[in-house]
Parts: structure tokens; C-alpha cells; sequence
């Protein structure tokens, strides 16, 4: 999440060996943490509370600041985004990484209706490589599907990696973990040879995904990140920063915005205050943590709005 802080900010931290990371990374974790919750109406509701919910939130404020904008002070409006319907016709919002709770959703309710459907793990696997392959078809051939499906069909695969490696014991403690370093190399050092070797691009925003090697190097980013965070386990901010990644993934786009046109309105551009611009960005998201759980702890995933009878 501070990765994607930072990149938003103009301050991208590009780590060779690990350039198809941060989203992969996201939808694989979602797949690890996957639950049916017994049955697809607890399952549908869970959903709602802490995506769905949370998607509409933060997209409606988004436009609020939007319109208040455009109705004030429209030379500030940069962007892409042309308004509140931008859902279903842009795949760019005025609070643009919002996006990602969108795919998530339907992710899994994908995966939920495959997994309780079906039993084989075979056919499992097949089905979500042909929905995989219908989502990068959709990107290769650039068409749109609103509400970031086509993106949710091409990010299965991941999604599904996750799932299936909670299934293993790698990520538990086992007689391995003192080889955890040496893990942590060799996944990191085959990205290396697999980015140098190959070209590929990812953009799931975008659902652009270039050459058959990004699914390898994504997936050999994301073993060396898993295994790295076995070795450090807990680090305090960057653990807190984790907890609470979707209020940070949810505010930062609509902080570090403003703190880009005051900057360069007294600063010269440089890497220096670029670097400024970002670290205050995910400090002041990480700031307004405290308030969402305080306050408005339904629509940041903290508290369920709708209940099970």
C-alpha cells in the first residue's frame, strides 16, 4: 500500500525484479483471506459491508469534491473523470484507485459461485483460466465492460493463486523458514531474469496486460514479498499502514492531488519534492485512520452496515 502511495504521488519506487507487484499482490492476498461464510447470502451481505459499501462511499465523496470543483474553482479540475456516471462508461474515476474495490467485488462473487458449484479443484482451475483468458481478451482487443468486470475476469487468476496457496503450509511456520532468505533470492533473482529477459507491461486498471511473462514475474514478485514478510514479520508502521489499507487506498488519491498543485505552485519540480509530496501523503492517509474508525467505521470495512438474521 505505500508502494502505491508513492507511485500515485509522482514518486514511484521501481525495485528491479518486482515491477508487476503491488496489484497482483493485492488480489492474491484477497484470495488467501477467501471465505464462503456458509452460504451466499451471509457471503453477499459480508461483501457488501466491506467493499461494496466502502466502493460507494468513498466513489460518491470522490465526486463530491468533483462537482464542488467544477462549481468553484474549475481550473483545478485535472482529469479524467467526467462525473458520478463515470462507473459505467469511464474506466477513470475522480477518485481513481476506488477502482480496485469495484474488481474485488465481483472477484469474489466470481469465485464464490465457482468454488460452491463446483467440486474438482481441476475444473476449478480450468474455469478461472478461461475466465482469465476472456478478461485479457477483452483487454487485448481494448473493449470495455462497465464496472471493472472485464478487469475482475482478467485478475482471477491471481486471485485464485492466492487461494490455492493457502492450501499449502509455505506462508505457516514450518522446518523451512530458515531458508526463508534464500526464498526470498531466488524468486526475487528469477523477476530479475524473467524483467530482462521478456517484455510485459500490467496495468489492471486499464485491464492491459502485455506478454505472457507478466503472470510469471507477478507471481515470482509476489512469493519474494510473502517470503520477506516471513523473515520481518512485523514492522509497526508499515503493519499499521497493512491493517487499515483500504482507508489509506481510499483518501490518498483525494490528498495527494491538492498537495501536488500547492507544491508546485511555491516549489520547483524535482525528485527531492517529489519525495516530500508522497511520504506526506501516506502520512496525512494514514493520519485520518483514527477518524474513519471512530466515525465512520461502516463505510471503511470496520463495522457491518447490513446484518444476517
Amino acid at each position: 500500500m505505500s508502494l502505491v502511495v508513492f507511485g500515485h504521488s509522482s514518486f514511484p519506487i521501481n525495485i528491479p525484479g518486482l515491477s508487476c507487484l503491488e496489484m497482483p499482490l493485492f488480489f492474491m492476498l484477497s484470495g488467501l483471506f477467501f471465505k464462503d461464510y456458509g452460504g451466499w447470502k451471509p457471503f453477499i451481505i459480508k461483501k457488501i459491508n466491506t467493499i461494496l459499501i466502502p466502493f460507494l462511499f468513498f466513489y460518491l465523496s470522490g465526486y463530491v469534491v468533483f462537482y464542488l470543483l467544477k462549481w468553484l474553482k474549475p481550473e483545478l479540475l485535472i482529469t479524467e473523470a467526467r462525473g458520478i456516471m463515470d462507473i459505467f462508461d469511464n474506466r477513470q474515476f475522480f477518485n481513481g484507485p476506488t477502482w480496485f474495490l469495484l474488481a474485488l467485488f465481483w472477484c469474489h462473487c466470481f469465485f464464490f459461485f465457482i468454488t460452491t458449484r463446483i467440486k474438482s479443484d481441476f475444473t476449478k482451475a480450468f474455469i478461472i483460466c478461461l475466465l482469465g483468458f476472456i478478461g485479457w481478451y477483452l483487454g487485448y482487443k481494448k473493449l470495455f465492460i462497465p464496472c471493472f468486470i472485464d478487469v475482475a475476469l482478467t485478475t482471477m487468476p491471481f486471485f485464485t493463486m492466492g487461494y490455492f496457496l493457502k492450501k499449502t503450509n509455505i506462508l505457516y511456520p514450518n522446518n523451512l523458514d530458515k531458508y526463508n532468505i534464500l526464498f526470498v533470492v531466488a524468486f526475487w533473482f528469477i523477476g530479475w531474469c524473467i524483467e530482462q529477459t521478456f517484455n510485459q507491461r500490467l496495468s489492471l486498471h486499464y485491464n492491459a496486460i502485455e506478454g505472457w511473462s507478466t503472470y510469471l514475474l507477478s507471481f515470482t514478485s509476489v512469493m519474494s514479498a510473502l517470503f520477506l514478510c516471513k523473515i520481518f514479520k512485523n514492522i509497526p508502521f508499515i503493519t499499521y499502514v497493512g491493517r487499515y489499507s483500504l482507508i489509506i487506498l481510499c483518501v490518498h488519491h483525494l490528498i495527494y492531488r491538492p498537495l501536488i498543485v500547492f507544491c508546485r505552485m511555491i516549489l520547483p519540480e524535482s525528485e527531492f519534492v517529489s519525495f516530500l509530496i508522497a511520504l506526506a501523503t501516506l502520512l496525512l492517509s494514514a493520519a485520518c485512520i483514527p477518524f474513519f474508525k471512530r466515525y465512520l467505521p461502516w463505510f471503511c470495512a470496520q463495522k457491518d452496515l447490513l446484518t444476517v438474521k
